[in-house]
């Protein structure tokens, strides 16, 4: 677990150099563009298995449950890891919420809400910010071995900043 955050961290480094203030948008907190944004995370993700030959992963609310609480936590608790505020993994906060689970797998990430993301460019829509995110993944052979995984739902959280940064948390499972 470790090896996937030193790798994230890598990922992260690409998209903090911006070159324009955060836009000031109050409409980017609404949980409607959230709701827009982890859609098309899921869309982008299934793309990713489809070209494997691999089966879609299910929309599962359980897991959107769980990845939102992560994201909002890693914004709150002013943190990014896959261990949380707590000490606690992905699987214990699965557990502390009694969730079933038989495999358990997360990617995270954040992306501004900007005109100039190095190597994203403008990410002020939910097309372009889930493009941005979901490629970040897909370049990360940790974060790209839990999208091809033996995996079959997935949970989408998406939590902004007030300073205009998305944070993203997937989280994978087996039941």
């Amino acid at each position: 677990m470790r090896f996937k955050t030193t790798v994230l961290f890598l990922f992260i480094g690409i998209f903090i150099g911006c070159t324009k203030e955060p836009v000031e948008d109050k409409s980017i907190t609404s949980k409607d563009l959230k709701e827009q944004i982890a859609i098309r995370i899921l869309y982008k993700t299934n793309l990713i298995r489809s070209s494997q030959g691999l089966d879609d992963l299910l929309q599962d609310d359980e897991m959107d449950v769980l990845a939102s609480l992560h994201s909002e936590n890693m914004i709150t608790h002013d943190f990014f890891d896959h261990v949380d505020h707590k000490g606690k993994s992905p699987s214990e906060r699965a557990d502390d919420l009694d969730f079933v689970w038989s495999s358990i797998a997360e990617n995270i990430g954040y992306v501004p809400w900007f005109e100039n993301v190095s190597g994203c460019g403008d990410t002020r829509s939910a097309e372009a910010i889930a493009e941005c995110v979901v490629e970040g993944w897909r370049n990360s052979p940790g974060h790209y071995a839990n999208i091809i995984g033996n995996y079959n739902e997935l949970g989408v959280g998406v939590a902004f900043t007030q300073d205009s940064v998305a944070y993203f948390t997937q989280v994978f499972r087996i039941r």
